[in-house]
């Protein structure tokens, strides 16, 4: 079925993705990254004995169950705004990614470094976001 010509005419269809759309995209590419990171230290932690360990790997779990449902709710945002993400190329310094936005493609690219420091700072966000919570010991 041929697309309306209303919607191929439409200059909107072809401008940029406005500033929130671009955290959008870039939430969606550091979000899996770093629920990867999380899920990886979660196993590691169950490798390990430690006195604490039940106490992290709680946290841990927190976490990774936030994560994946700010990533679904990401998700479904990019879709509603027809808004597509993909990964182009990647090396050792550097990863690409390729992005749709109504019909307007461009490509973003990303030093490993700096995907670190985002990923440690998500991270951060969530471990702060679980032990800011107001939770009193019972007696």
């Amino acid at each position: 079925m041929a697309m309306p010509l209303l919607n191929v005419n439409n200059l909107n269809h072809f401008n940029p993705p406005a500033a929130e759309e671009m955290e959008l995209i870039q939430r969606s590419i550091i979000l899996p990254l770093a629920l990867a990171a999380v899920e990886r230290n979660r196993l590691d932690l169950d490798r390990r004995a430690r006195s604490l360990r039940a106490i992290f790997a709680k946290a841990a779990d927190l976490i990774i169950v936030q994560m994946r449902t700010d990533l679904k709710a990401n998700t479904r945002m990019l879709v509603s705004r027809g808004i597509a993400v993909c990964v182009n190329s990647g090396t050792s310094e550097k990863l690409s990614y390729r992005y749709n936005c109504r019909g307007f493609e461009e490509q973003i690219d990303f030093t490993s470094t700096y995907i670190r420091n985002e990923i440690n700072i998500m991270i951060s966000a969530y471990n702060a976001e679980i032990f800011s919570k107001n939770i009193r010991p019972t007696p």
